[in-house]
């Protein structure tokens, strides 16, 4: 993970977007929708962790 930590705020922001938009590809906008809530409740659930350690 270490290699994420080099990028840059616009950085992340593209490389985000490109995985979501690989992701997306062939998905329902109901598949889509339920797949972006399962990796907000994700990164709600890390950065809980992450203030706890």
């Amino acid at each position: 993970m270490g290699g994420l930590t080099n990028l840059s705020g616009c950085e992340l922001v593209a490389l985000a977007s490109i995985i979501a938009i690989k992701i997306s590809e062939g998905l329902t906008a109901d598949e889509t929708d339920t797949l972006g809530n399962f990796f907000s409740a994700l990164g709600s659930n890390l950065s809980t962790i992450a203030g706890t350690i």
